[in-house]
């Protein structure tokens, strides 16, 4: 919710979903200028499932999407997946997180 509340007070629309499955759905109707994802996902798709369907996806293979999360042993994997970039939520401020969204938004 903090992140939500900090990119809606700096401009940004927010669009919040919970699980994997509702990410592809929302990205797929509303075409989102970046995407910020976590790893771990409730309900069966983790952020690799989802990315790979992204990325598989015409019309959203070339959105930017930042992998947002607590686990530091998976940044080969999401770089090599396609992710702009991968920030671990613990070693990231928010100030810098926004900064990261801004450089990643054409």
């Amino acid at each position: 919710m903090i992140y939500k509340t900090k990119f809606e007070s700096v401009g940004y629309e927010v669009i919040d979903v919970s699980t994997g499955q509702k990410a592809i759905t929302e990205a797929s109707e509303r075409k989102p200028d970046i995407i910020l994802l976590d790893i771990m996902l409730p309900e069966g798709m983790n952020g690799f499932d989802v990315m790979q369907q992204l990325k598989l996806n015409q019309e959203l293979k070339d959105v930017p999407v930042i992998l947002l999360t607590n686990l530091d042993s998976e940044k080969n994997t999401g770089m090599a997946m396609g992710a702009v970039d991968y920030v671990v939520k613990s070693n990231t401020s928010i100030d810098d997180l926004v900064s990261k969204v801004k450089s990643h938004i054409t």
